[in-house]
């Protein structure tokens, strides 16, 4: 009986250390409105991948842009006021990823798209020329042709009914992410032509994406439990063989003639120069190639996609975008566009900005805090918080926007409107200090693809090619209200990543 009452008096001691540990936890929500949910599991049971931003938009109405939350014992911020958000991304204490990130060690391993300080400072720093200015020229006729490839792919689907263009478009980005990245030849590789490399790319994103939901799934015994093991093991082992066959191919290369600085600078060999020198081990060398596809896949694509749908739904701003790539390419069959011409594209820019608001590429974002941080509005947020940054509802916030934010409007982005806006009120990318590496990338061969798809959409083809056909774009991962002036998007609207 002594003994029982002992381990009671134990438990009750670890307990009220427990609590007393996480004390400050417990009065930030005394500060900052939230729910507390259940007892241990707090909110986990009410989050699904279906449904996490639309219960985010009912507590973002309920709470307003800043509120508290747990996801079982872990404590957390959801925030998409802007002001907070630059204290947030501008504070050297909130550069690390948040836990839910760990689905990405397990996939990819350590990278860019989960390390920590300063490692993760370290990593950036070294491979940031990857993306500089002379690189980005390099990639435009990577670009330009490929989007030949996807012309051609397009016009076998005219007269096809609805068509779901999600994969077409990422098989499309991922031939061009392994060219001007890893420098691979996406024309004789196997895996590339059946889609096997795209289809274990997708796994690999959907059980990521699981995992960052239910933090469960991390562990491999329920994985396997669940009969969710199997599939994502092998997706991965065939993402690793193929990277690993590109480092190999790019290592047994002839190192005696003089590369060029540009090759030099390119992302692939940047990570090699960086292994041979001791600065990346040889699995920084794979993870950070893997992570750089998987990165430019799902963003690229999507934002792709939705602006092809929303032009789709809107035909007077889309033919807005054809008038204004005439002005500048009024030569028919005269396809090849260059850095200097995305430029000019002055009317597409808006077009993208408005897509990349109502459909932001990447909804949500986590962070922790390695130390505390005091926000401008005097509260201190605790060492140890899980930041939940909110892109999805700060870019639709009436707020900042107006009342018709769900509303699908470019000239929201002219100057005279934009330039009142809190700086931090729309980051498609982020900002701060871990903003997207790639995010100039991404931009341009929007850019590029864009102008070919609206200019053979309009009927202004090469000579070699056929006549135009009306065409029916479709896509699953949208859902609009009301009419072609007003529609308004809901929140499951756009697909759920974490980057």
């Amino acid at each position: 009986m002594l003994m029982w009452q002992l381990w009671c008096a134990l438990l009750c001691i670890l307990w009220f250390y427990f609590l007393w540990t996480r004390r400050r936890f417990y009065l930030l929500a005394f500060k900052i409105p939230g729910s507390l949910g259940y007892p241990i599991i707090g909110k986990a049971l009410d989050f699904n991948r279906e449904n996490l931003l639309q219960k985010i938009s009912s507590y973002v109405d309920k709470f307003g842009s800043i509120q508290m939350a747990w996801l079982g014992p872990i404590p957390g911020l959801i925030v998409s006021d802007p002001q907070t958000l630059q204290d947030i991304l501008t504070s050297p204490h909130c550069v690390n990823k948040s836990v839910v990130y760990k689905a990405f060690d397990i996939s990819i391993g350590d990278s860019l798209l989960s390390l920590e300080d300063p490692r993760w400072s370290l990593h950036r720093k070294s491979l940031n020329p990857a993306f500089g200015h002379k690189m980005l020229l390099s990639f435009v006729p990577i670009f330009n042709s490929e989007t030949a490839h996807l012309m051609e792919s397009l016009d076998t689907l005219v007269d096809n009914g609805k068509v779901d263009l999600i994969p077409l478009l990422q098989s499309f980005i991922l031939r061009i992410a392994i060219q001007t990245t890893m420098g691979g030849d996406v024309k004789s590789n196997g895996n590339i032509k059946n889609n096997k490399l795209l289809q274990s790319f997708h796994c690999a994103l959907e059980a990521i994406a699981d995992i960052c939901i239910s933090p469960w799934l991390a562990n491999k015994t329920i994985r396997q439990l669940l009969g969710k093991e199997r599939e994502f093991a092998k997706s991965v082992l065939e993402i690793r063989r193929f990277i690993r066959a590109l480092v190999e191919t790019n290592l047994a290369k002839d190192t005696t003639a003089p590369a060029l600085s540009q090759d030099k600078n390119m992302y692939l060999n940047l990570a090699t120069d960086l292994w041979k020198r001791g600065i990346f081990s040889f699995e920084d060398v794979k993870s950070e190639s893997i992570a750089i596809v998987f990165g430019a896949l799902e963003t690229t694509s999507n934002t792709v996609a939705y602006t092809l749908m929303l032009l789709a739904m809107f035909p007077k701003y889309q033919e807005k975008v054809f008038e204004e790539i005439l002005a500048l390419f009024p030569r028919t069959g005269d396809f090849e566009v260059s850095y200097a011409d995305t430029q000019q594209m002055v009317f597409l820019d808006l077009i993208l900005n408005e897509s990349m608001r109502l459909l932001p590429p990447i909804p949500i974002v986590g962070r922790h805090t390695s130390q505390d941080v005091k926000l401008s509005n005097g509260v201190v947020i605790p060492k140890g918080l899980q930041i939940l940054i909110n892109i999805f509802h700060l870019h639709r916030s009436k707020e900042i926007w107006g009342s018709d934010a769900e509303t699908f409007n470019p000239d929201r982005f002219l100057p005279r409107h934009i330039q009142d806006k809190h700086p931090y009120a729309y980051m498609p990318f982020l900002k701060g200090i871990r903003s997207c590496i790639g995010w100039r990338y991404g931009l341009i061969s929007a850019k590029v693809t864009k102008k070919h798809t609206e200019y053979r959409q309009q009927g202004h083809e090469a000579p070699t090619c056929p006549e135009p056909k009306p065409r029916t774009l479709d896509t699953e991962h949208g859902t609009e209200r009301g009419t072609e002036d007003n529609r308004t998007f809901s929140p499951q609207s756009t697909e759920l990543t974490f980057y």
